[in-house]
């Protein structure tokens, strides 16, 4: 089964998400947090650390933790293609990914920081969850 990873970034009481680009094949429009694909071999930490680095052009120096799985699952929903490793982390600046210069800065049209209680749609239910448990 597939494995990916990513991290769920906290400044204050909003966290960063990233809105994937309209013409992505894989969830075009919907909300995330910069993750992907763990590489053979990679330990799942280093790549939800890569991935983020990939995405936003910003190398996390605060500590990740595990926060625990998501499901990724078909478009239909009817059959898991595999699991998204989700960390946390806390930030005293706000991180502004420059998605310009990132190396997969084309996945995502715009990011921004939201509150638990004014969340972008659409975005995963599981990792809506992930967020609400996340900020309490």
């Amino acid at each position: 089964m597939k494995k990916y990873a990513g991290v769920i970034v906290r400044k204050g009481d909003k966290c960063l998400f990233c809105k994937r680009n309209a013409d992505m094949s894989k969830f075009p429009g919907e909300w995330s947090i910069p993750g992907g694909s763990v590489e053979k071999g990679e330990e799942i930490p280093h790549a939800a650390q890569r991935e983020f680095y990939e995405e936003t052009d910003y190398e996390l120096e605060t500590p990740i933790n595990f926060l625990g799985v998501i499901k990724r699952m078909n478009r239909e929903g009817t059959k898991q293609k595999g699991m998204m490793y989700v960390f946390g982390t806390d930030v005293e600046d706000e991180i502004n990914p420059d998605l310009e210069n990132a190396i997969d800065g084309e996945e995502h049209s715009e990011c921004g920081y939201f509150g638990v209680d004014e969340l972008p749609e659409p975005m995963n239910e599981t990792l809506r969850e992930f967020v609400n448990t996340f900020m309490k």
